[in-house]
């Protein structure tokens, strides 16, 4: 028998069957999973908070440090970009061949682009450039056009098709070069201006003949004593009032090129002229760069619109007249200009800007120029023995530019400038006509004006008249 308390029934004890046992495993297994899952949730929240607090923990400054690998990788980006070669420069020259051709009489740029070996939609890719930049014109005769083609791949081996031109570059005329260069944009234009050489020079003479001859004594050069007659010709007269004891003094620049040492380009930069004890001076003064004129020290302009002859270093050989004897005719007849004695060939100069109204044949005045100043000016020029390059109708020509040269075509007896002036279509006395001065010196450009007439000043000083 079992003990009596084994088999005693309490209130808490009560007979189970095998469905509730059933249900209470299941109850059980419910509770063990509800569990689980809810420790696992806690785990995370905390893995996940300590990970937020990693990330936005504060550095002692109070900011918040960027993620390290994020840092490296915009660090590495930025210098990237920093070393990032900029477009490479246009092939070097060790890199092209040179081709040189010389310039024919009557050659355009697009002619001698004609005999490079390149391919027809090259030659019309390069012409087009040129066209666009200067146009069609012919070129000085023996003048260098220089071609830089690309070198081929391979050293040492013959290129036998087209190839490919990368520069093109022109010796345009003694102070510029005119260049293409084939880059990634296109072809680019530039005209380049050739360096040269400035030295400052200084001369000097006394006046026992004439100016001119006299200087040419002194070994003075004919271009410097052409510019000191421009100079003041408008404020002395040069073959009346210039007598023998007058003196000047000049300080000109010499400026030279390379290879080109034996044609100097002169220019006076001050000058002084005493004629019967009054002394005259002239300072060169640029308002803007390339662009200057001659002043008195008190910065009045000593130029005017208008040149006072057509001529260099001429006699006049026959006067404006309203009655002369004419030499062919018999006959005396109104002289309506003046004749200047030179040379056949002389260059001839426009007096002024304006505009050729006629370059060609008119009659008695044979080969001859008109020209349009303004609405009011009109000057011919007369008996010439050609034109200068570029000159015809319609072309404008600038104060001081050589239009035609000395001769005797038409009813003349002899070599020599006929020149006449007219104001509001009606004949006047060239050597009579006095125009307005040009500008002054502006206030603000007075300081700088100033400056320079003093260093100028200065150097003219130093100078004394040689006889």
């Amino acid at each position: 028998m079992y003990p009596r308390h084994l088999h005693r029934r309490t209130a808490d004890t009560l007979p189970i069957n095998g469905g509730q046992w059933l249900l209470l495993y299941v109850f059980k297994g419910l509770a063990w999973f509800l569990l689980l899952a809810t420790s696992i949730s806690i785990s995370s929240s905390k893995a996940h908070a300590v990970k937020q607090e990693s990330i936005g923990k504060r550095s002692p400054n109070n900011k918040v440090p960027a993620p390290p690998a994020r840092k490296l990788v915009r660090t590495q980006a930025r210098s990237a970009l920093l070393k990032q070669p900029s477009p490479p420069p246009i092939d070097p020259l060790e890199k092209r061949d040179l081709v040189t051709y010389r310039v024919r009489k009557g050659d355009k740029l697009p002619d001698v682009l004609n005999r490079v070996s390149i391919s027809t939609a090259e030659r019309q890719f390069w012409i087009r450039a040129i066209k666009r930049d200067v146009g069609v014109r012919p070129l000085p005769a023996g003048k260098e056009v220089q071609f830089h083609f690309a070198k081929p791949l391979r050293p040492g081996r013959v290129q036998t098709g087209p190839r490919q031109l990368k520069a093109l570059e022109v010796d345009y005329n003694d102070s510029s070069t005119l260049t293409w260069e084939k880059g990634i944009r296109g072809i680019l234009f530039q005209q380049r201006e050739k360096p040269y050489d400035v030295e400052l020079k200084t001369a000097s003479a006394v006046v026992d003949e004439s100016l001119f001859e006299d200087g040419r004594k002194a070994g003075i050069h004919s271009a410097l004593l052409s510019q000191l007659m421009d100079i003041f010709t408008w404020d002395i007269d040069l073959e009346k009032e210039i007598r023998k004891g007058d003196s000047f003094k000049i300080l000109y620049e010499q400026r030279t090129r390379k290879g080109q040492e034996s044609r100097p380009s002169l220019r006076i930069v001050a000058a002084e002229l005493v004629n019967a004890g009054q002394k005259f001076t002239a300072i060169y003064f640029e308002k803007q760069k390339g662009q200057g004129n001659y002043y008195n020290p008190e910065g009045r302009s000593l130029a005017r619109a208008f040149l006072r002859f057509p001529l260099e270093f001429s006699t006049i050989s026959s006067q404006f007249a309203h009655s002369r004897f004419h030499p062919l005719l018999k006959v005396n007849l109104p002289h309506t200009g003046v004749d200047f004695a030179a040379a056949r060939g002389t260059p001839v100069r426009a007096v002024g800007d304006g505009v050729i109204t006629l370059a060609g044949w008119n009659g008695n005045y044979g080969k001859a120029i008109d020209i349009q100043h303004d609405a009011t000016y009109t000057s011919r020029y007369a008996h010439l023995n050609g034109f200068a390059e570029g000159i015809h109708n319609g072309s404008s020509v600038r104060k001081g530019q050589v239009i035609g040269y000395v001769g005797s075509t038409g009813r003349s007896t002899g070599p020599h400038l006929h020149f006449e002036l007219y104001k509001d279509q009606q004949y006047i006395n060239p050597l009579s006509v006095d125009f307005p001065a040009d500008e002054s010196i502006e206030p603000a450009l007075e300081k700088l004006f100033d400056s320079q007439k003093r260093i100028y000043l200065v150097e003219l000083s130093s100078v004394a008249p040689q006889s």
